[in-house]
């Protein structure tokens, strides 16, 4: 009987990554953000640089849109409104072919009357509450909505104006109605109405339909018809890009001033990052310490920066609601511009940070152990950019005055109309090619007669 050994098979060794891996860039980023929570007062100024720019650019950006009238305030959600003033004999057909022809329709009548002893007026409306298209128009601050042919429902300023509460009775036009609760409209405050059950007012002078007419324009509608496209402010350009784009200005250079605040960092770190190459760690690593210290950097100066715009949007809602004239949501914000600001307060201080980080792999390990700055290598720079734009405002200056309209030429002409305007002369219209006046001449002053 024989016996034989048998060798155990040994696993291949599994080749490790170069630079570590994963486990690699965890423990440098943990070293960064130590780094960070130990120097993070030397950032002061770039923290409150990002920390101002993004506030600045969300609060300002929720102003410039919240300020704006709303068009819900006479559309209320549909995307079309006819106008129909009455008596018309047609009007019951006219809102019959729209309800035909679009669907669902909501009509509000109005009755304008005057007020007594003044000569201002107000509304009287007859509108659904709870109707398919203006329920964003009404909104109930006290009591309750009317509900019948005697009850009538007034806005604050009317209601103090004609010296009414809830529950007083209200004769107008020999009909005695008892006031049932306080309305507003929240899109716009300074609408002063008083608004009853649908079906109401028997003589309205003016009636007004909302429906949604999609794809089509009011010219091929009828005069009487707009939609919110013809209504909006002409505006070409949004507040929200104008916000978006004066903040990428900005942050381009709060990221120059940034980008010396991390040199100056990275040359006061330069001992630390030199033992972490001299135990191992790659140029990339070094590269990722500072470029993570920017991160995040613009990350808390981006997070403490939309803390302060909402603190500070929180405060000023209920003074904009009173100056705006309609009513604003506690968190309206313009979100897409509060991501943007976030994010590109992140990506300038990392790219600030990405110049001195490249810089500071390329001093030897020995050097940055020893703590001095390796001296500056001279830079050559090309004089042929300025020599061009140099020769371009030369040749610029020189077609202007081969103009024959240049500067002299209207100096001369203005020296001699102020001294005619000195010497008495009711000066015209100055000429610079005739050398003078153009008006007529002085009364004292005729044309030389015979001798």
């Amino acid at each position: 009987m024989s016996t034989a050994l048998r060798e155990r098979s040994v696993p291949a060794p599994v080749p490790a990554r170069a630079g570590g891996g994963a486990p690699a860039r965890r423990a440098v980023m943990r070293w960064a953000w130590r780094l960070f929570r130990r120097e993070w007062r030397q950032q002061l100024l770039v923290l409150a640089l990002i920390t101002a720019a993004v506030a600045a650019t969300i609060l300002g950006a929720a102003v410039s849109i919240s300020t704006p009238p709303s068009l819900s305030a006479t559309f209320g959600t549909a995307s079309d409104l006819a106008t129909f003033h009455a008596p018309d004999p047609h009007l019951n057909a006219q809102v019959a072919a729209l309800r035909q022809r679009f669907g669902p329709v909501e009509v509000i009548d109005n009755q304008v009357l005057p007020i007594p002893g003044s000569v201002d007026s107000y509304e009287l409306r007859a509108q659904q509450p709870a109707g398919r298209f203006g329920a964003a128009m009404l909104a109930l601050e006290a009591g309750h909505y009317p509900a019948g042919p005697g009850q009538v429902a007034l806005t604050r300023g009317l209601a103090a104006t004609l010296g009414l509460r809830v529950g007083s009775q209200w004769s107008q036009g020999g009909a005695a109605r008892r006031v049932t609760g306080i309305v507003a409209n929240p899109q716009n405050t300074l609408d002063e109405f008083a608004l009853v059950a649908p079906g109401q007012i028997r003589a309205p002078s003016q009636v007004t339909v909302l429906f949604n007419a999609p794809g089509l324009t009011p010219a091929t509608l009828g005069q009487n018809v707009q939609d919110l496209a013809s209504a909006r402010p002409p505006n070409a350009i949004n507040p929200q890009t104008i916000s978006i784009a004066g903040l990428v200005v900005g942050m381009l250079l709060i990221a120059l001033v940034a980008a010396g605040g991390f040199t100056v960092l990275a040359q006061r770190r330069l001992r630390s990052l030199g033992m972490l190459q001299a135990v191992g760690a790659t140029d990339r690593h070094v590269r990722m310490v500072v470029r993570a210290n920017g991160a995040v950097t613009g990350a808390a100066g981006a997070l403490a920066g939309a803390a302060l715009a909402v603190a500070g949007w929180l405060a000023y809602r209920p003074s904009l609601e009173a100056s705006a004239h309609h009513q604003i949501g506690t968190f309206s914000l313009p979100w897409l511009v509060v991501a943007a600001a976030m994010v590109l307060a992140v990506v300038a201080a990392y790219g600030a940070a990405a110049r001195p980080a490249r810089a500071i792999t390329r001093t030897p390990i020995a050097a940055a152990l020893s703590g001095r700055p390796v001296p500056p290598r001279p830079l050559h720079r090309s004089a042929v950019p300025g020599v061009a734009l140099l020769a371009a405002a030369c040749a610029l200056f020189a077609l202007s005055a081969a103009s024959g309209t240049g500067p002299a030429e209207y100096q001369g002409a203005g020296a001699r109309a102020d001294r005619a305007a000195r010497r008495g002369d009711p000066a015209g219209p100055v000429r610079p090619d005739h050398g003078g006046p153009a008006g007529p001449p002085r009364a004292g002053r005729g044309p030389p007669g015979p001798a």
